[in-house]
């Protein structure tokens, strides 16, 4: 038996010694790291899905000169390491968990990058791999500083109120909880969709997207709004009742955060009810993502 000191993002130096029996890890330590890289890439796309949405940044990736990717990966380090070593202030972080930290953060604003790029159909088989590169490192930048962001404001804060007594809908009626979280919703994903759904990037995605495509789309919606809500450690609970159970919770938003989405881009006259049924629904599926975003977002306010 000896004592281990657990490593997490925000708290890797602050964190207490644990007793762990033979080789076994502790589970604890285990749990608390998955819960930051889940409030990584939630933080991630809460920050920069308006630019993956955005035509300009595909391009200026897809022609971005060689040398000029380490240049923006040296830029991406060099930001969030000041965002973490400036967050760090509180907890006394060392140079070596701040460059720790911020390693983790551009490593997953990469990821999230190439995973919506791919759904998005931004980046195809045939692409070649400069091209690819470009639009996932600059997609990157961004991402990275959600996800470092988030995990300094929230990382701490979130395992002492876990650690404690976490909050639950009190005083409300189930009907009444389920109304504040559809209002929630579709508050939240309205803030994110009309910046959006003006624009030539829904139709433009919409057109280039196959079968499999929108299913990828609908089942990564799902799960990033779940993932948000109740997987990231952010904090919020259930408050009890069919529809405040996680996975009806989820379905049922991200059903109103469609029809925010189908009401959006009706309002800015980019549908209309004479499109061809597949046009339409390829747009609020395209759509859905960023309100989805914003409707889990919006549900972690109330």
């Amino acid at each position: 038996m000896w004592n281990v000191s657990c490593f997490r993002w925000s708290e890797r130096i602050n964190c207490d010694r644990r007793v762990v029996r033979g080789d076994s890890w502790n589970v604890s330590a285990w749990a608390d790291e998955l819960d930051d890289l889940v409030r990584a890439m939630a933080g991630a796309y809460i920050f920069g899905i308006p630019l993956l949405f955005t035509m300009e940044m595909w391009w200026i990736g897809e022609y971005l000169a060689t040398t000029e990717v380490p240049t923006l990966v040296g830029v991406a380090l060099a930001v969030n390491f000041g965002l973490t070593w400036v967050g760090g202030f509180k907890s006394k972080s060392t140079f070596r968990t701040s460059l720790d930290e911020t390693i983790d953060a551009v490593a997953i604003g990469l990821v999230a990058a190439v995973v919506m790029l791919v759904i998005l159909n931004q980046i195809r088989p045939g692409d070649s791999i400069a091209t690819s590169l470009g639009k996932v490192v600059i997609q990157a930048v961004p991402l990275s500083i959600g996800a470092a962001v988030t995990n300094q404001v929230f990382g701490i804060r979130t395992r002492d109120a876990r650690k404690s007594n976490p909050p639950v809908d009190e005083g409300l009626s189930p009907f009444q909880a389920v109304l504040s979280d559809i209002g929630a919703t579709a508050t939240g994903g309205l803030f994110l969709g009309v910046s959006i759904a003006p624009t030539d990037e829904v139709p433009m995605i919409a057109a280039a997207l196959d079968y499999w495509h929108l299913l990828a789309i609908v089942l990564f919606s799902v799960l990033l709004s779940y993932g948000i809500v109740f997987a990231s450690g952010l904090n919020r609970q259930p408050s009890g009742g069919v529809f405040q159970r996680p996975f009806t919770e989820t379905v049922l938003a991200y059903i109103v955060s469609l029809v925010v989405a189908f009401a959006a881009l009706y309002l800015f006259d980019q549908i209309s009810l004479d499109d061809p049924v597949r046009s339409i629904a390829e747009q609020v599926l395209v759509l859905g993502v960023p309100t989805s975003v914003g409707g889990a977002a919006g549900r972690l306010v109330i």
